[in-house]
């Protein structure tokens, strides 16, 4: 087992904090588990608990509470059960349970070893993978709680993924990233929700890139891993990473991607977010181009993509036609990503009804802008004017392209 050792600081409290609280949701989730046995009418039959094999059946009839744990002093009755029933294993469990009691208990190590033995005899016990989860939260032991999550989601159709994220959210060190990546490893079923959680909070930049670069290729497959994946390394800053493991569509070599809008979408942000809120919408045209209504009340975003340009001179080059409002409402920007200030902005002026072009030179500094977002959006202005416009395309060029 590999347990969380004294050289992860605070972040070893805080996972066992956070996944303790969440345990507690799925304790109260499955509180209502039933009995521990199927036929409880033993314990109904006066003077069964007297000879042998009534024992086990009064243990059997004994009722789990919300937390998943059997009555005060059940203990008391798990030697003569067992010496009734030898391979039964719920004398083992109520056995252990005694190390349960109180919210903080977490078991010992001799309570766990019973619980292994209880699921040994009967792997779907589900209350003995509750007690055994709440042990190796309790302990920091990463990889095994992720195994009992892995198992309790077969056994109860789902219903973990809280857990999960949980134990996401609490990441706060590479050791701990690599012990949750070696427990998820035989459950890829379960990556998804552990990226939902870990992308919940803030994460020091080093660490989400040594997360991302360590999933398997089996977990990448799955899309919606890789989604998630990507926009961490997109809040890392590691720009270059995330646009290696987005993709890119075979033979597309231009510095900006889908430039007419023609192509199917892809995953933000290396193709097109297209906005729809208070500010605007912007929607594909079903013959290429997109048609963009700024409402004139809320400047902001309505279309943009993260470019990945090296240092250097360039130019932008927008064709586009206002069709109806008040041209220069809705402008043309591009700005370094993660920092303040824009490259350029740019309106969007021209005669209304007329095909404009709009060409601006603009420079990517050698430093601080190793990504860049570039804009159509809503501008600042006193009048509050809408612009609803066709945007025919957009390319971004190097200063002596033609």
């Amino acid at each position: 087992m590999s347990v969380i050792d004294d050289q992860t600081g605070d972040g070893g409290g805080r996972t066992r904090a956070v996944l303790a609280g969440a345990l507690l949701l799925l304790l109260v989730l499955f509180g209502n588990l039933g009995r521990i046995a199927e036929s409880p009418e033993a314990a109904r039959i006066p003077g069964i608990g007297l000879i042998g094999p009534g024992k086990i059946g009064i243990v059997r009839a004994l009722p789990v509470d919300a937390r998943g744990l059997p009555p005060l002093h059940s203990d008391a009755l798990a030697g003569p059960a067992l010496a009734g029933a030898p391979l039964s294993y719920e004398p083992f469990f109520v056995a252990a349970a005694a190390g349960f009691r109180g919210s903080a208990a977490q078991g010992t190590p001799a309570d766990a070893a019973l619980l292994r033995e209880a699921l040994r005899r009967n792997g779907r016990a589900r209350e003995a993978h509750l007690l055994l989860l709440r042990h190796a939260v309790g302990a920091g032991n990463i990889q095994e709680a992720i195994g009992e999550i892995a198992v309790l989601a077969r056994l109860t159709n789902g219903g973990t993924d809280k857990l999960m994220a949980a134990l996401g959210t609490a990441i706060t060190n590479p050791r701990q990233a690599d012990d949750a990546l070696a427990g998820l490893a035989p459950h890829p079923e379960l990556f998804g929700p552990f990226l939902i959680g870990y992308a919940q909070g803030p994460k020091p930049a080093p660490l989400s890139v040594h997360l991302v670069t360590h999933l398997p290729r089996t977990a990448l497959a799955e899309p919606k891993v890789r989604e998630i994946a990507v926009s961490l390394l997109v809040s890392a800053q590691a720009f270059s990473e995330a646009r290696n493991l987005w993709g890119a569509a075979p033979g597309k070599t231009a510095l900006i991607n889908n430039p007419d809008f023609k192509s199917a979408p892809a995953h933000p942000p290396f193709d097109w977010t297209l906005t729809e809120d208070a500010t605007g919408v912007a929607e594909r045209a079903a013959t290429g181009g997109l048609s963009v209504a700024y409402y004139g009340r809320e400047p902001g975003i309505i279309a943009s993509q993260l470019l990945t340009l090296a240092p250097g001179r360039y130019k932008a080059r927008l064709e586009y036609r206002t069709d109806s409002g008040s041209p220069g409402a809705l402008g043309l920007g591009m700005r370094c990503a993660g920092a303040a200030g824009s490259l350029f902005i740019q309106p969007l002026g021209g005669k209304l009804g007329t095909v404009q072009f709009l060409t601006v030179s603009f420079v990517v500094p050698a430093q601080g802008c190793a990504g860049q977002f570039v804009s159509i959006a809503g501008r600042v202005q006193e009048s509050r004017d809408p612009q609803d416009a066709s945007i025919r395309r957009l390319d971004v060029l190097q200063e002596n392209a033609q």
